[in-house]
């Protein structure tokens, strides 16, 4: 169970840290791009407030031939695409690499282009003389650099991810470790708690039993109606019920320790099935409800015969204490696919819906008056799913008030 439980924490830990992980890569790329702009736009404003006193005009129009002159020799960081236009927005000189012929807005934004051009960054302002208009300064910078910046970023992410998931993984499981022995020891002192305190009661409830047993062979002459007959039985089947409590609560220490798994050997399910169903046919003859196991299908598999042997016997019994006479009982041992089916149907009271999911807790019970009026203490189904985690299978219940309910436990054949 822990085992499991370990596994479960390691595979959530890995999930939640490859989320956060994804999230982080997904936040970080937006921020690294948005940064690389921001850099990119001091660059060109920096270019802008460079140029802008660098600009003459001759025949007015803007000219930068002499800047062009000077700076030719000097590597732009950027490699940006210097434009001038005329007041008519016609293309007047280039300086730099090629670019858009275009002017665009007197703002910065960006043009998305066809392949093979990439997208680009461009600033525009106009240029005035006597606050009359003369032209426009543009500057294109392309995003190329900053396009592979930003895939690299996410290459390189995107290669760190299964290293991540390696080490989450190796991390989860040691702490799951960590953090699951706390209630793995709390529930092994627990479950010794339980086995040593079923022993011990044992012997006191045996002795109770045995001596108001002598008791009643003591005194043969007493009247079946008289108080003393009346303590003693009242004594017996005090002392009898808590015997199967004791017994049912020592079952459950055994099927939930680890030891279980040592004892499964391979079984002939319908052979076990037979074997418990004989011991029944009489008791359910005696109640006038008609037990019918016809279809009993030879399977194989790997278990602990006793187990399934109380697993049934729970399942009849519950079956039983809830079926009126006049009903039907049927008792089913099929293949499903990997796992080997056993089903027990019956025509009793039905189980309410709401009751449906808390009928495998410990001591609830559906009709409580009903059960202990029948001798039970409510861990009889608590001990069938005990044996089917034990067995790794799973069971289903379904179920309609004053119809019926069928169990169906499913066991795997491997």
């Amino acid at each position: 169970m822990f085992r499991s439980l370990r596994w479960r924490l390691t595979l959530w830990f890995v999930a939640l840290s490859t989320v956060v992980y994804a999230l982080a890569v997904v936040l970080g790329y937006f921020l690294f791009k948005g940064s690389l702009m921001s850099l990119l736009d001091e660059e060109v404003n920096s270019l802008v407030a460079e140029i802008e006193p660098a600009i003459v005009l001759v025949d007015s129009k803007p000219n930068l031939n002499q800047w062009a002159k000077d700076a030719k020799n000097v590597p732009f960081k950027w490699l940006p695409t210097i434009q001038l236009f005329d007041s008519q927005k016609r293309l007047l000189e280039t300086h730099g690499p090629p670019g858009l012929e275009h002017l665009y807005g007197p703002e910065v934004r960006e043009i998305d282009q066809p392949e093979p051009q990439h997208d680009v960054r461009l600033f525009s302002t106009p240029i005035r003389e006597n606050k009359k208009l003369a032209g426009f300064l543009q500057i294109q910078l392309s995003m190329r650099s900053l396009d592979h910046a930003a895939s690299q970023y996410m290459y390189t992410m995107g290669m760190l991810t299964p290293f991540l998931i390696v080490a989450s993984g190796f991390a989860g499981y040691f702490f799951s470790g960590m953090a699951a022995k706390p209630l793995e020891e709390s529930f092994d002192l627990l479950r010794r708690f339980m086995n040593d305190a079923g022993h011990e009661l044992s012997t006191p409830i045996s002795i109770i039993q045995a001596n108001a047993e002598a008791m009643e062979l003591d005194l043969p002459e007493l009247d079946q109606s008289s108080p003393i007959t009346n303590k003693l039985a009242i004594i017996n089947r005090s002392t009898e019920r808590m015997g199967r409590l004791v017994s049912d609560l020592m079952l459950l220490a055994k099927m939930e320790s680890p030891q279980i798994k040592s004892r499964q050997t391979h079984i002939q399910l319908d052979v076990v099935a037979k074997s418990v169903l004989e011991e029944f046919d009489e008791l359910f003859k005696n109640k006038g409800i008609n037990l019918v196991h016809d279809d009993l299908s030879p399977i194989q598999l790997t278990g602990d015969s006793d187990a399934i042997k109380r697993l049934l016997t729970n399942l009849l019994q519950n079956a039983m204490r809830y079926t009126d006479k006049g009903g039907s009982v049927t008792v089913k041992v099929e293949p499903s696919g990997r796992f080997a089916k056993l089903s027990v149907a019956d025509t009793g009271i039905g189980i309410p819906p709401e009751s449906v999911p808390k009928i495998f807790d410990r001591f609830y019970r559906v009709d409580k008056s009903r059960s202990r009026a029948a001798g039970g203490v409510g861990l009889g189904l608590s001990i069938v799913r005990a044996i089917v985690d034990a067995h790794k299978g799973k069971i289903e219940v379904s179920s309609e008030v004053d119809k019926g309910t069928t169990f169906a436990i499913f066991l795997s054949r491997h």
